[in-house]
């Protein structure tokens, strides 16, 4: 499987860099997601006949894939994450699910690469959770909920989305389940 390219050098030194300066960064629980991996779980699990696997694609320092280990959903949890030395081997086989969680936000320069190489990876959907509403001074560019769904929309089949946090700067943010094409 031919691979986008989705980082540069500069890109990556930056978020190993943030890794390094805190050790919360990485580190988000996507609470609010439980319900949905929850759900995903039942619906692709009788899709495939098992428990599906997951990938965390920019997991981060793994925090989520703790949170759906005691979950007890998946019968097998990965993740991949260029920046975090534990997670920077990438995949060679696809996942039944693939979660971008705070992603694609932090990668305005790589989101279609990234939304394409999640579309090779994920065997039968993907969840991004993007950013809307930035708090002011974080360094992030405000995209309203339907930008994001556009964007993905250009590579995969979009099948739901929500907003989470409506309004609430810093937090507001595009929940978007997506198919693989074709």
């Amino acid at each position: 499987m031919s691979s986008p390219q989705t980082f540069s050098p500069a890109h990556l030194r930056h978020l190993r860099s943030q890794h390094a300066k805190s050790n919360d960064y990485g580190r988000h629980r996507h609470l609010y997601l439980h319900d949905l991996m929850r759900e995903l779980a039942v619906s692709v699990g009788t899709q495939v006949g098992r428990r599906p696997s997951l990938l965390d694609y920019g997991c981060g320092k793994g925090r989520f894939m703790e949170e759906m280990q005691r979950l007890d959903l998946f019968g097998e949890i990965a993740g991949y994450d260029p920046a975090v030395a534990s997670f920077q081997a990438k995949p060679s086989e696809p996942y039944d699910i693939v979660t971008c969680l705070d992603v694609l936000d932090a990668s305005e320069r790589f989101v279609d690469a990234v939304i394409q190489d999640i579309a090779q990876l994920a065997r039968t959907m993907a969840v991004f959770d993007c950013l809307t509403k930035p708090a002011p001074k974080s360094g992030f560019t405000p995209h309203p909920p339907y930008y994001w769904i556009e964007r993905v929309a250009k590579r995969m089949q979009v099948a739901k989305t929500e907003v989470q946090f409506l309004g609430l700067a810093g937090h507001e943010r595009a929940v978007i389940i997506a198919k693989p094409m074709g």
